[in-house]
């Protein structure tokens, strides 16, 4: 085991996307493209961290049929460390399968994520040690409830979350004051703040907000308007970086990896406003590949691009 490492808590889904032609027809089989890919909020971030060079390990599940096995391969070849992750016999991997207009937009979707379930309480409690060892905890909310709250009580440190959604985001809400660093978008802030987020005076209003829930850093994804970082001291807007977006996928969890690599990489030495321009960076590299995690993410391009960001 790694000296010094970091824990993803999350999903591992075999993502199967259906995409036609240009002549889409509804209720008829249509000529198009059918591709496999690894996703999961978990695997993308886990995967992020580890194309920066973080030491991960993804505890997760997924099943023993064929999915089980790619999912299991591919998360070796990115190095993805799966060692305390579980195989569950007889069960389904985690499946999303889409399907997509002419133009490309979903038209939709069918999720079998039943399986995430067996991340209960026990099985967190059988890896506790281990997480406790690491630099942080990431959880992402495709988990049950309960285990969120058992994990929450049970943590030495510090947890940083991804609510993933707006249906998902709620389970977070009985352990705020447990979280160190929080990154939702401005919907699922919305919601646990009951503020409307209309422009960035409200975006700090519902920072705030959360700070003062017990969160210690507060990252609001506001889209093209950038980011909004905030502690207990201030509140700053970090823009976007202007680059040509191919596509937009995956770039939520690039910055939640980019704001646990930075802290895992220089600790207290970065500032809230450093943390946020290095979480756009990132996702700037992300959005310039079709791919949910891209291959050009390292840590030194991500410094490089933050770097002549601020020079320009």
């Amino acid at each position: 085991m790694e000296d010094k490492y970091v824990v993803v808590v999350g999903g591992l889904n075999m993502d199967i996307a259906g995409m036609p032609g240009k002549d889409f027809i509804e209720r008829d089989s249509n000529p198009g493209e059918v591709n496999l890919s690894v996703g999961g909020v978990g695997q993308n971030i886990a995967h992020n961290l580890a194309n920066l060079g973080v030491p991960t390990y993804l505890m997760t599940v997924y099943g023993d049929d064929q999915y089980g096995a790619i999912l299991h391969r591919e998360c070796e070849t990115n190095k993805i460390n799966l060692d305390y992750a579980a195989e569950i016999k007889g069960a389904n991997s985690s499946t999303y399968l889409y399907v997509t207009d002419g133009s490309g937009d979903m038209l939709a979707a069918i999720n079998d994520m039943s399986i995430v379930n067996n991340i209960t309480p026990d099985f967190l409690k059988e890896r506790l040690a281990v997480i406790n060892q690491a630099t942080l905890c990431i959880v992402d909310a495709n988990i049950p409830q309960e285990s969120i709250e058992w994990l929450a009580d049970h943590l030495k440190v510090p947890m940083y979350v991804d609510p993933v959604s707006v249906a998902k985001a709620r389970r977070f809400e009985n352990v705020l004051n447990k979280i160190d660093t929080f990154k939702p978008n401005e919907m699922e802030a919305e919601l646990l703040t009951g503020i409307k987020i209309s422009d960035e005076s409200s975006a700090k209003m519902a920072a705030e907000y959360l700070v003062n829930q017990g969160i210690r850093h507060v990252f609001i994804s506001l889209g093209a308007h950038g980011i909004l970082c905030a502690d207990e001291s201030q509140t700053v807007l970090v823009p976007i970086i202007k680059v040509p977006i191919i596509s937009c996928n995956g770039a939520g969890d690039c910055s939640m990896a980019t704001i646990a690599w930075a802290y895992y990489h220089f600790g207290k030495k970065a500032s809230l406003k450093e943390i946020g321009q290095y979480a756009q960076a990132a996702s700037s590299i992300t959005v310039g590949s079709a791919s949910a995690v891209s291959s050009h993410l390292t840590a030194q391009n991500v410094i490089d691009r933050c770097r002549q960001a601020v020079k320009n």
